[in-house]
């Protein structure tokens, strides 16, 4: 059968600035796949299909996305009458971890269109996801299929989420740590966190645009702050993010992709290649992968001490079982590798990411001033409370005006 679909879906699971585009492009390029890049996306919530299809004509991608040679998600255009009329209210955080380890029915049915319409047309489907990581073991129990986990240096991660700030203003990347983590509280994972490190736990209702912008909003505040110690704390929870949910991500895999030694391994990538081929039918081709190294060094921030604390909590939530117990609720079949093995290998990855850092020559510095200025440049509006407040109220009359001048403009 043509893309091997007995053998069920490929799903990959990565997340933000983990080089998951590039990677999404490569598979893309393999004939027995058809590659739906970041399915799980709560912008096809505001989309139809008419201004979806324009967006798609026009070829948009951002600017760290240059390789693209079409729009990522052109793939869906072909599925929207099948699967999109199926795609649940803004299901990116909600049930980020499953309740009970169940994937639930509105997101099932609509994975399982988008499956169902690669099938029809003679492919595999590859769901390439940076918001599937906690839920990679009910996806697993629901759908089967070929499982991997990607994931990047977590220090050149964050010099990556950074510079999009630094650059750009954009404060996006910084704050998905927060949301992962955090949103209700409800996380199983969230319970190893001792409370002084704990993200806010601020409400995402589903049916509540205002409460959802107001906390998308706080969270940012949060972040973009020039109050003492604000760079640790988001350094802290971006680490705490990268080793949990990698961590949920991995038992239930199975093959783990590093990235960076993709590119610095030559014996790795082959290996990589032989995996895929055996799997898909066809070899991806590296051949223009290009790694890019963001090391900053930050003025007070101790990378190495807040690495060995996190490495110290999760060795104690292994010895004492609250690990284990997170762990198991988050799906209810058996992992595909012991927790022990993925946590040495997290482990691993990031002594070397600190040892890495520590010696290279090209790390860029950024001092408490530099830092001052950015929050100074790329505060909101909103991260003042009685603005914040205020809008949050009057957000249900406005947004139906914005959201039509938006429609408006995109037909322009």
């Amino acid at each position: 059968m043509t893309g091997n679909q007995s053998r069920g879906p490929v799903f990959i699971h990565a997340s933000p600035r983990s080089g998951s585009t590039y990677f999404f492009n490569v598979l893309r390029r393999l004939d027995p796949l058809l590659c739906f890049d970041e399915a799980i996306d709560d912008s096809f919530t505001y989309y139809t299909r008419n201004s979806f299809a324009r967006r798609v004509a026009r070829g948009q991608w951002n600017w760290s996305h240059s390789f693209l040679e079409r729009y990522s998600q052109a793939e869906f255009l072909g599925a929207w009458n099948s699967a999109m009329r199926l795609f649940p209210p803004v299901p990116v955080f909600r049930d980020y971890i499953p309740l009970d380890g169940i994937l639930p029915e509105e997101l099932r049915r609509y994975l399982a269109a988008l499956i169902g319409y690669a099938n029809e047309i003679g492919k595999r489907p590859a769901l390439c996801e940076i918001y599937s990581r906690g839920r990679a073991g009910a996806l697993r129990s629901a759908f089967g299929g070929f499982h991997v986990a990607q994931f990047r240096d977590p220090l050149s991660q964050f010099g990556s989420c950074f510079r999009a700030l630094q650059e750009f203003g954009q404060w996006m990347f910084l704050v998905i740590p927060l949301q992962e983590l955090g949103l209700g509280g409800e996380n199983p994972l969230y319970s190893i966190i001792p409370k002084p490190w704990r993200v806010p736990a601020l409400p995402w209702p589903t049916d509540d645009r205002a409460q959802r912008w107001a906390t998308m909003q706080k969270y940012v505040a949060t972040i973009v702050s020039s109050a003492p110690g604000t760079l640790e704390k988001v350094f802290r929870w971006h680490l705490l993010s990268w080793f949990l949910n990698n961590l949920a991500a991995i038992i239930h895999s199975d093959f783990t992709l590093d990235i960076d030694r993709t590119f610095d391994d030559a014996d790795y990538r082959k290996s990589v290649r032989g995996v895929f081929d055996s799997e898909i039918g066809a070899a991806p081709d590296f051949s223009d992968l290009t790694k890019f190294s963001r090391y900053y060094r930050f003025e007070g921030l101790d990378m190495a001490r807040i690495g060995g604390e996190i490495v110290g909590l999760i060795s104690a939530a292994q010895k004492n079982g609250r690990l284990e117990a997170a762990l198991s609720s988050l799906c209810r079949t058996s992992p595909t590798i012991s927790p022990d093995a993925a946590v040495k290998m997290l482990h691993t990855k990031l002594n070397a990411a600190l040892t890495e850092m520590a010696s290279t020559d090209e790390a860029l510095s950024v001092s408490a001033d530099d830092w001052q200025g950015m929050v100074q440049r790329h505060r909101p509006l909103w991260a003042n409370p009685r603005l914040r407040g205020a809008m949050h109220r009057i957000y249900p009359v406005v947004f139906p005006f914005v959201q039509a001048a938006r429609s408006i403009s995109s037909m322009l």
